[in-house]
């Protein structure tokens, strides 16, 4: 299906939620909170209109984001239900450029494609594309809209997660007034935004702790100290006694150093090592993703280069210095 504008997706995608009476909803892989925040507000709506949805997605995800209301119910496979594609009038894409991001196979079938990056693959039977939404959750509570479902504390929970935690809670550069209208909304129908920063933010296991010890002692300056780089190994895992969940967020310590522009967490991955970035406003880090097949938006992005952490670093830095290359720092 050809592109729509954001706001005839979002009619298109309540029309189909109107229409059938069985959904899925998935997300990426290693899901953060955007994702699985997205999936669940999604989840509570369709719930409300008496119909079925189901969450589903490959990867656990951190300790933190197991409080939000229907997190428990969230389903953690490695396949998609059997009945899949035929008993279902939709499955949604939640925050996936590519539907490879999800881990599942879920071409061919009604896919529905939710999503605010840069590079969208636009491979849904409905895309809704929209790069201004601070988050999918917002967009979420946008397509709401045409559905007129009261959102309850429960589903206002959710989406203030998916936005608070994709925009930095209210610091990166994609926190407009959209953003702030958004969070209004949410809070007036139930979300605590103090109860939430607290289990997000200051209520990490202590193993997450422990392996952010580890990271930080690899940490490494470059360009005069406008990129920093951090490794995290397995045996780093082992040794702190973490889960892959315990990772999240750990790539923003490089940014949060005076003068770096640009941060980047160099992971040992299957085929090579999975590279996280995170950029200061004026470096587009997005394009640098693109080029080994990952993507994100230009201030957070990811990919995969097929080579050991040393030669990635090696292959990755110099892309980084043109990147910053009369960028000035604040």
């Amino acid at each position: 299906m050809s592109e729509l504008t954001p706001e005839a997706a979002a009619l298109a995608v309540a029309e189909r939620i109107r229409s059938g009476s069985r959904f899925l909803i998935t997300s990426h892989r290693n899901p953060d909170g955007d994702a699985i925040g997205s999936a669940l507000a999604l989840q509570g709506i369709i719930r409300k209109l008496g119909k079925s949805a189901e969450v589903i997605v490959r990867d656990d995800f951190g300790k933190p984001l197991h409080r939000m209301p229907g997190a428990d119910g969230v389903v953690i496979s490695d396949s998609l239900p059997a009945d899949y594609p035929d008993a279902y009038d939709a499955l949604f894409t939640m925050e996936c450029p590519e539907h490879e991001r999800t881990g599942f196979p879920v071409l061919p079938g009604p896919v529905i494609n939710i999503d605010h990056h840069l590079g969208n693959k636009l491979y849904g039977e409905v895309n809704f594309l929209d790069l201004d939404a601070p988050s999918v959750g917002e967009m979420v509570l946008r397509m709401n809209r045409h559905l007129g479902v009261e959102i309850d504390a429960d589903i206002a929970t959710a989406m203030y997660v998916s936005l608070a935690t994709d925009t930095g809670f209210f610091r990166y550069s994609n926190t407009t007034m959209r953003a702030f209208e958004g969070a209004q909304e949410m809070i007036r129908a139930g979300a605590d935004p103090a109860e939430i920063s607290l289990w997000i933010n200051e209520s990490l296991p202590l193993s997450s702790i422990r392996l952010l010890g580890l990271c930080l002692n690899t940490l490494k300056m470059h360009d005069g100290g406008r990129i920093a780089t951090m490794e995290l190994t397995d045996a780093f895992f082992a040794e702190a006694q973490a889960s892959k969940e315990d990772s999240e967020g750990v790539v923003n310590y490089g940014r949060m150093i005076d003068g770096v522009l640009v941060a980047a967490m160099l992971k040992e991955a299957d085929g090579g090592t999975r590279v996280s970035m995170r950029a200061k406003p004026g470096v587009d880090v997005q394009k640098i993703a693109a080029s080994f097949g990952g993507g994100g938006h230009k201030a957070a992005a990811g990919c995969l280069i097929p080579l050991p952490i040393d030669g990635a670093r090696a292959t990755l830095v110099p892309l980084l210095e043109a990147a910053v290359k009369g960028v000035a720092t604040s």
